[in-house]
């Protein structure tokens, strides 16, 4: 099991004050000119040690999702293969970076493996042909010379190789023949089309869903499962549920005679069923987790003072709505715009309505009024069992959290509101006259100088909370349930291969939420800066600390650590060393982690090649 869900989160930012820089956290400040400290000797790991070669490094290697299979393209003499697992494929004259107009150059190109079990998919060319290779056997012709002639750049465009979740089922497009395509599920070939909207493609579950253009008609069809829908102008935002059992688009559909007959109408279409047509056409298809939809219609003007259009929530018609931002966590502080909140479970839904023609909004659940009137609203957000739900409102005299329909106390501004696991808590941070407050549970916390970015972190089941505290210029204080800790805050940082780079948290809880692992040092300068787990330090050679993880069973904590320059990288589990690796292979979250709850996996390098190391450490 690995800690996947928190490796989205940030690592904290730089701080700068009065021309200050704040040393890269995760290191103690030392006097100028004095020697780093010398590295401790290493405390052996004694595990038993398993290593399968996986092949040589190149530029051209892929991870699975689940992080237990790796490929790897590789050359053969004057040809090439493909290495999945460490074993070798057809050969070919070329693996190629780019299939019809797929992925870029210096990428893997077509080589795919499913996210779980363990199957893979990748594009081989002999000569003209191009053949689909899947779980290691030649399986389909995609192209030939012949086949691809009279196909446009634009025909496939989305190509890729499509797994379901656990990897049981395949599909992909192939060329039959002149502006002929045909989808192959599973081996099967379906029916010619003359083209596939690829962008718009599901796998899901047992369900294929797709976009496809008939021949006959040259009309948009969604086929489903194999069986093609009615015959649109244009099919847009196809959206599928992750089980793949409610699927819904947005059409357009033009009529045979003149005037409003011939006219351009917009509708949804629900699970193949149709909703009412709007002539003047409709946009922003949202899902919500169990299939329902909403989106928005543009009707004919009926009163004078413009003419929205009307949120469209199955037979709810709500008009004069405006778009809400939600702050993606430990991202680029970019907050995406929203027209409705879903619930968990998709049986609620908030949005924000203006009061025209009064100044203002207001917030409504399932249609109703939630609260008072405000400038505008923002942040909204529903607990994650679906029972509560908080939005941030501002008027002329601050910005208010609004819990339950209930408003809090007003601040200047609110950052970081998050319900615990179980809805039942809550806490943000914010600011007022007086200074800056961690509000936890609606009570405020003693005052700091700042709170560090993206650290608040409720424990998984919700009963311990942490985040850090400034407490000088250039330092920060771990708070863990309400306690400082006499320690300065640094942060788990990341080593993988990825860019964007993989952005960990700085309070890592272990999956039970009894056990609290984060990186920092003493607050007098002494000693070495740690991992600190349940306030035991594990030091390693370097004050640095890569790619945490927790065992399922929450009994081992494991980080990658620098041996120093030239000596390597290691494994540190439970403050013990593993033996040392010229590098660590990191391609994507699950790269390095627990792979049950007394073995570690990792992929490593020995001069040239690759391995698939295991650290078997017992019960």
């Amino acid at each position: 099991m690995f800690a996947s869900r928190w490796l989205r989160d940030s690592a904290l930012v730089l701080l700068i004050s009065a021309g200050t820089v704040m040393p890269s956290l995760g290191q103690v400040r030392r006097p100028v000119g004095a020697p780093p400290p010398a590295p401790p000797p290493a405390a052996p790991l004694g595990a038993k040690v398993g290593e399968t070669l996986m092949g040589p490094r190149t530029k051209r290697m892929v991870i699975s999702e689940d992080g237990n299979h790796m490929a790897i393209v590789t050359a053969k003499g004057s040809r090439q293969v493909v290495l999945i697992d460490g074993v070798e494929g057809p050969v070919f004259d070329e693996i190629p970076e780019t299939y019809v107009w797929t992925s870029w150059p210096g990428s893997p190109g077509p080589v795919v493996l499913s996210p779980t079990g363990g199957h893979s998919a990748y594009v081989g060319r002999r000569a003209g042909d191009f053949i689909a290779v899947v779980d290691g056997k030649e399986a389909v012709t995609l192209s030939t010379p012949a086949t691809q002639q009279g196909i446009g750049y634009s025909d496939p465009k989305g190509w890729n190789f499509y797994f379901n979740h656990d990897g049981s089922h395949l599909a992909y497009a192939a060329i039959a023949g002149p502006a002929s395509w045909v989808m192959v599920l599973d081996g099967v070939k379906g029916t010619p089309y003359h083209a596939f909207d690829l962008t718009q493609i599901a796998l899901n579950g047992k369900h294929l869903i797709y976009v496809a253009q008939v021949t006959f008609d040259m009309k948009w069809h969604a086929v489903v499962d194999g069986k093609a829908g009615p015959g649109y102008d244009t099919i847009s935002g196809l959206k599928v549920t992750s089980d793949g059992t409610h699927y819904a688009f947005l059409a357009t559909r033009r009529g045979t005679g003149p005037g409003a007959a011939g006219a351009t109408g917009g509708l949804a279409v629900i699970d193949g069923v149709e909703g009412p047509v709007y002539p003047m056409g409709v946009s922003d298809l949202e899902q919500a987790p169990d299939g329902r939809v909403s989106y928005m219609a543009m009707k004919p003007q009926t009163s004078p003072g413009g003419n929205p259009p009307h949120l469209i929530v199955g037979t709810l018609d709500i008009p004069n709505t405006t778009t809400f931002g939600v702050t993606i966590r430990n991202a680029s502080r970019f907050s995406p715009q929203y027209h409705v909140a879903w619930s968990p479970d998709g049986k609620r839904f908030a949005c924000v309505q203006t009061n025209t023609p009064n100044p203002g909004i207001t917030v409504l659940v399932n249609g109703k009024p939630m609260g008072l009137t405000y400038d505008n609203a923002n942040e909204l957000v529903w607990s994650p069992d679906g029972s509560r739900f908080a939005y941030q409102a501002r008027s002329k005299t601050g910005t208010f959290l609004v819990l339950d329909g209930q408003e809090l106390a007003g601040y200047n501004w609110i950052k970081e509101f998050q319900f615990s696991p179980s809805g039942k808590r809550y806490a943000f941070y914010a600011a007022n006259s007086t200074g800056i407050w961690m509000n936890v549970d609606g009570k405020e916390q003693p005052k700091a100088l700042g709170i560090t970015t993206d650290a608040l972190r409720f424990s998984p089941v919700g009963d311990h909370i942490a985040y850090g505290a400034q407490s000088t210029v250039i330092t920060y204080q771990p708070i863990v349930d309400g306690v400082a800790k006499p320690y300065n805050l640094g942060n788990f940082a990341s080593k993988n291969q990825t860019n964007p780079q993989t952005l960990l948290p700085v309070f890592f809880y272990s999956p039970d939420g009894n056990h609290l692992a984060y990186v920092a040092g003493k607050a007098d300068g002494s000693g070495k800066v740690s991992v600190w787990v349940d306030d035991v330090a594990n030091p390693g050679p370097l004050p640095s600390y890569f790619n945490p993880a927790w065992s399922p069973d929450s009994r081992h904590f494991a980080a990658i650590v620098s041996n120093g320059s030239g000596q390597g990288w290691t494994i540190m589990i439970d403050g013990k060393l593993s033996q040392p690796y010229e590098d660590f292979i990191l391609l994507n979250e699950a790269s390095s982690g627990f792979a049950d709850a007394h073995t570690f996996r990792f992929y490593a390098t020995k001069g040239t090649d690759v391995y698939r190391v295991t650290l078997d450490i017992g019960g």
